[in-house]
C-alpha cells in the first residue's frame, strides 16, 4: 500500500484547519481567523445539504465511509495526485479546495490544540498496548501484516472503484480501508493503510507504480553524485507540508475506530527506504544496494543519517496525530550479512527508538510502545535486548524459545507461517494453537511471520484469529485454575 507526497501549503502550525493554511489571503489571517472558520462551517453544513458529492461530517463517526466518497484531484494543499501514476518531490502547486476538504479538515482539527492525543474516543481495547509493556493480559492480542489488503473483497471493490493511488492520497478511503478487518474480525490493533514509499519523495527521489511491475524510483541512486545531487536533509523538511494527508489519515482513523482497537503508526527503516531509492525500472534495488555499500560506504551511510533523522520526524508527527503504537519495519534487513547489519541497518534502528521516545519526552507527550521488525535477522535479536524497542517482531524462522531467551525483556510479535492458510481448517488451528503454546501467553503479541498474501481466503485468516484466541485462553484459564488450586491446599 502506498501513498504520494503532499503538495506545499503555507508554514502554518498543522492544527489550524487547512481552509486557512490554504488561503491565499493568508496575511489578513490575524483579523479574519475567527470570523472565516464560522463561515466557513455554516457555509459548508448549508452546502453540504444539497450537493450529493460532497459528504456529511456526520459520517465520520459512522462504522464506514462508503458510497459517497471521492479524491479531490489535485489535493486538499497537503498533497498533490499525479494522474501518470508518478509521485514527485513537490514544488509550486496552489490546490483547490472543496467543500468537502473544508470541512474534512475541520474535522480533523477538532482535537484541542496542544493536547496531542486527546479529544480521540476512549480505547475499550487496549489488548494490544498492555501485551506490548509487558502488562498481563487475559488473552493474546492478534493483528496481522497487511491485515487491510486485496485478500478481502471489500477492500478489493473499494480499491477497483477508486484505483490504488486515490486510496493512499484520500483520507478518508484510507481509514475506510484500515478499519475494514476490524470491524470483520475485531482485530487488536489497526495499522494504518499507507506504505513506507511515501518517504521517498520527501528524501528526493520520486518513484511509480504501474500494473503489474513493482513500484520502482524513477531517478534511482546509483553514484555519489546522484546522492549529493538528489538528496533532501532531513532537517530542511516540513513534514506537516509534505506528508499532511497522512497525519490527516491517522487523526480520522483515530476517529474511525471508535476505541475498538489501538493504531499504529509505521516506517520503514533506514536501509530499506534505502534500496528503494536503487530500485530501477530494470533494476533490482536490493542488488543495487549491497554493491553501493561495497563501492561507496561514506554515501551510503550519508543517505542512512539522513532518513535515520527523517523517520524520527514522521513517527513522532504520527503520535501527534493520534497513533498509539509505532512500529518500524526494516523488511530487507536480511539481505545484508550478519556483519554488513550490524553496520548499514542495526544503528540506525537502535537510534531511531531513542530519538522518536526522546523526542515525544520533549514534547511533553509520553512515549507509545515501539515494536521493530528486523526480518532475516535472527542472529541479531540480542541486540535489541537494551534497545528501547518494546516489542521485537519475528519471522517465521525464528525460533520463539531461542528469542525469548535473547530478549528476556521484551514482548515478542509473530510468527506464523502464512503457508498454513493455503491448508485445510485443522491445519491451521493445529499450527496456530502449537504457535501461541511455544510463546506463552504473556509478552506476546500474535502476528505472521511476513504478512496475509493476496490469494488467502478470508475464512480461513478468521480460524486462525478464532484458534489464537480460543487457546490463548484456555491457557490462562488453566493457568488460573491451578495457582487457585495451589493457593487452597497451601
Amino acid at each position: 500500500v502506498m501513498g504520494p507526497p503532499s503538495s506545499p501549503t503555507p508554514p502554518f502550525p498543522p492544527s489550524m484547519p487547512a481552509i486557512i493554511r490554504s488561503s491565499p489571503q493568508r496575511s489578513l489571517l490575524p483579523v479574519v481567523a475567527a470570523g472565516t472558520l464560522v463561515f466557513v462551517a455554516m457555509l459548508g453544513v448549508e452546502r453540504m445539504a444539497r450537493d450529493s458529492d460532497v459528504g456529511a461530517p456526520a459520517r465520520l463517526s459512522t462504522p464506514t465511509l462508503s458510497g459517497n466518497i471521492r479524491g479531490v484531484v489535485g489535493g486538499s494543499g497537503s498533497r498533490v495526485h499525479l494522474m501518470d501514476n508518478t509521485w514527485k518531490t513537490p514544488s509550486t502547486h496552489r490546490p483547490y479546495l472543496s467543500n468537502k476538504v473544508a470541512m474534512r479538515s475541520l474535522e480533523a482539527s477538532a482535537r484541542a490544540v496542544g493536547g496531542v492525543q486527546e479529544g480521540f474516543p476512549e480505547l475499550k481495547n487496549d489488548l494490544l498496548l498492555r501485551a506490548a509493556r509487558g502488562e498481563p493480559t487475559e488473552r493474546v492480542p492478534v493483528w496481522i501484516h497487511r491485515q487491510a489488503g486485496r485478500y478481502l473483497p471489500q477492500f478489493r471493490e473499494i480499491a477497483e472503484k477508486n484505483g490504488y493511488m486515490k486510496c493512499f492520497n484520500t483520507p478518508e478511503i484510507a481509514a475506510e480501508l484500515t478499519v475494514q478487518p476490524i470491524e470483520k474480525y475485531a482485530m487488536d490493533a489497526a495499522i494504518l493503510f499507507s506504505d513506507i514509499l511515501v518517504l521517498l519523495p520527501v528524501m528526493g527521489v520520486d518513484w511509480k507504480m504501474t500494473a503489474g511491475v513493482e513500484p520502482y524510483a524513477v531517478n534511482a541512486l546509483s553514484t555519489p553524485e546522484d546522492v549529493d545531487r538528489t538528496l533532501i536533509d532531513a532537517d530542511t523538511v516540513d513534514l506537516q507540508d509534505k506528508l499532511g494527508y497522512v497525519f490527516e489519515s491517522v487523526t480520522i482513523t483515530r476517529k474511525l475506530l471508535d476505541g475498538r482497537a489501538p493504531l499504529i503508526g509505521f516506517s520503514g527503516a533506514p536501509w530499506t527506504l534505502l534500496t528503494y531509492t536503487m530500485h530501477g525500472k530494470d533494476s533490482n534495488g536490493r542488488d543495487n544496494s549491497l554493491e553501493f555499500i561495497k563501492k561507496y560506504p561514506d554515501s551510503a551511510k550519508k543517505i542512512l543519517e539522513n532518513a535515520e533523522k527523517l523517520v524520527v520526524k514522521y513517527l513522532i508527527a504520527k503520535v501527534e496525530a493520534g497513533a498509539q503504537m509505532l512500529q518500524v519495519f526494516d523488511s530487507w534487513a536480511g539481505i545484508l550479512s550478519e556483519e554488513d547489519f550490524r553496520t548499514y541497518s542495526l544503528p540506525y534502528l537502535l537510534q531511531i527508538a531513542k530519538d522518536v521516545k526522546g523526542g515525544l519526552r520533549e514534547r511533553g507527550i509520553e512515549p507509545v510502545p515501539m515494536t521493530v521488525f528486523p526480518r532475516g535477522c535472527g542472529h541479531s535479536l540480542h541486540d535489541f535486548e537494551n534497545s528501547e524497542y518494546d516489542v521485537v517482531s519475528l519471522d517465521e524462522d525464528v525460533d520463539p524459545a531461542t528469542a525469548r531467551k535473547e530478549l528476556p525483556s521484551k514482548s515478542l510479535q509473530g510468527n506464523f507461517q502464512g503457508k498454513f492458510i493455503y491448508d485445510d481448517e485443522d491445519t491451521i488451528r493445529k499450527e496456530a494453537s502449537e504457535m501461541v503454546s511455544r510463546f506463552g501467553t504473556q509478552g506476546y503479541i500474535a502476528n505472521f511471520g511476513y504478512a496475509v498474501e493476496k490469494g488467502h481466503d478470508p475464512a480461513k485468516i478468521g480460524m486462525f484469529v478464532d484458534e489464537v484466541r480460543s487457546t490463548s485462553e484456555q491457557i490462562n484459564k488453566k493457568r488460573h485454575e491451578e495457582t487457585s488450586s495451589a493457593a487452597a491446599h497451601a
